[in-house]
């Protein structure tokens, strides 16, 4: 007498012979885990002209967001993320300041400098987000020579406001 299993048996034993070793192999991988809070953190900021003589800082942040709650959809967000007098419009802030005097000056605005980070949310269940953010910003030309620096931090959709990060100072000199 053979024994044989009909296909459909067969089938089902592949199966969960697949379940098993799937979550064996996801069990061990580790999670990323950080804070729901986000985080950043300064990477650089480098000065370029570009082909028209503008002046432009290049500026790049790193972040981490536990339950990856950065940036918003291009629209139909709601409020207080779709309204333009929101302190939360601008999901990424940027300042300005002058070193003028011997000290250390904050712009009068951010929304010169600031944006929207878009929607950056992963699929699955690990929501975790590590990433880059880079920025370029064109540097005020009203001045021939001047330090500034930039104070950054971000904002998820929990309204969580990250750590503010100071860039290194920059010396801009511009020739009329």
């Amino acid at each position: 007498m053979v024994n044989t299993l009909d296909p459909a048996m067969k089938f089902g034993k592949i199966y969960i012979l697949f379940v098993f070793v799937s979550v064996i192999i996801t069990g061990c991988k580790k999670l990323d885990e950080y804070s729901d809070i986000p985080s950043i953190s300064f990477k650089s900021l480098s000065t370029s002209k570009d082909a028209f003589g503008f002046y432009r800082a290049h500026l790049v942040i790193s972040f981490t967001d536990g339950d990856g709650d950065i940036g918003y959809h291009s629209s139909g967000n709601g409020s207080p993320y779709d309204d333009t007098l929101s302190l939360y419009f601008r999901n990424y802030k940027i300042r300005m300041d002058s070193f003028e005097l011997g000290q250390w000056i904050n712009s009068p605005t951010d929304t010169l400098y600031s944006g929207r980070i878009p929607y950056l949310t992963p699929t699955g269940n690990n929501k975790a987000l590590k990433g880059e953010i880079a920025t370029d910003i064109f540097l005020p030309d009203d001045r021939l020579s001047d330090t500034i620096r930039y104070e950054v931090y971000i904002f998820d959709r929990a309204l969580h406001q990250s750590n503010t990060v100071i860039t290194d100072p920059i010396v801009i000199t511009t020739t009329r």
